[in-house]
């Protein structure tokens, strides 16, 4: 855009001194200038639009899952809680002007999620455990969190749900993901979800609220 202003700025300085003769070819020049800064800047608005687009389904899904849950599981006779903290890579800001083309792309090649789990025993105070998972990518989609990571020593699938009832939860998150993305509901109030233990291999239903 900038070098655009510049040349429009510099054949004005070249043609200011021309003739009455030569007006016309003045007039010419500055109208072609004008024209080529119009298109582009459309050129870069037509680029522009389905990132804005995917930057804006993918911030909603963020904006409506970030926060804090909270729950129990079941380990044989055993209960024990699990907090789970859900936060941007990028925190969401004001922007006064349209963001660049490379700005955009930063954004959503960055925009994902840091979550930390804690799990304990409430019996026990010093046997909290946890991790801290960061550049977490959520399947906008479906709306589930593959929770994966060499710094985790459990495995983690988190999904989108709306009540605690007995129902498809895969089928839920995906309806709720859609909704997110249509812009018809803002947050999300349960996480669903499994966690299969490394120690040995069981999978435990978690159900985790916000707190």
């Amino acid at each position: 855009m900038k070098q655009a202003q510049l040349l429009f700025i510099l054949l004005i300085s070249l043609l200011s001194g021309c003739t009455d003769g030569e007006q016309s070819l003045k007039d010419q020049t500055i109208v072609q200038a004008k024209e080529g800064i119009k298109a582009e800047n459309k050129n870069r608005e037509d680029l522009a639009k389905p990132l804005l687009d995917d930057l804006r389904k993918r911030r909603a899904f963020i904006n409506a899952i970030e926060g804090e849950y909270q729950g129990k599981f079941a380990v044989m006779n055993s209960s024990y809680m699990m907090r789970v903290l859900i936060v941007a890579t990028i925190p969401e800001y004001d922007v006064k002007r349209i963001k660049t083309l490379p700005e955009l792309e930063y954004e959503l090649q960055n925009l994902n999620l840091n979550i930390q789990i804690l799990q304990w025993n409430p019996m026990t105070q010093l046997s909290a455990v946890g991790c801290i998972l960061e550049g977490i990518k959520p399947d906008l989609k479906r709306g589930i969190l593959n929770i994966i990571s060499e710094n985790c020593s459990n495995t983690y699938q988190l999904l989108l749900s709306e009540n605690n009832r007995e129902n498809d939860m895969y089928e839920e998150s995906e309806n709720l993901a859609s909704l997110i993305r249509d812009g018809r509901i803002e947050s999300v109030e349960i996480l669903k979800g499994k966690m299969r233990s490394s120690t040995n291999a069981k999978i435990y239903s978690l159900s985790l609220e916000r707190i």
